[in-house]
């Protein structure tokens, strides 16, 4: 089904698997409010332990679509991700061709 040699294969698997619990999360909830909807107390929690489990959920799909990376060293914490990454090596192709750009209209 996906290629789990490959990074997208896992990513995909990764995806599927999220999704399939997501879909679970979701009728477990309908179906347990449903049962307890005669008390209020039982559905007042099996709610939050329903928003817990979409906070999980979204929380996955988060961590699956959005790569970021913490270094903890002397200097103290460091955040970043993909999208600081991306904008660096635009930055610097800008700042190449610019030099390129020179180089031909000083020859």
């Amino acid at each position: 089904m996906f290629n789990l040699g490959t990074s997208e294969g896992r990513k995909a698997s990764a995806f599927a698997a999220l999704l399939g619990a997501c879909i679970i999360f979701t009728i477990f909830a309908a179906v347990g409010v449903y049962l307890v909807s005669g008390i209020a107390k039982y559905s007042y929690y099996l709610a939050l332990a329903a928003h817990a489990q979409i906070m999980i959920g979204l929380t996955a799909f988060t961590a699956l679509f959005v790569r970021r990376t913490i270094k903890i060293g002397r200097d103290g914490v460091d955040f970043s991700n993909a999208a600081d990454s991306a904008e660096k090596v635009a930055d610097a192709a800008v700042e190449k061709a610019e030099e390129i750009k020179e180089e031909i209209n000083n020859v």
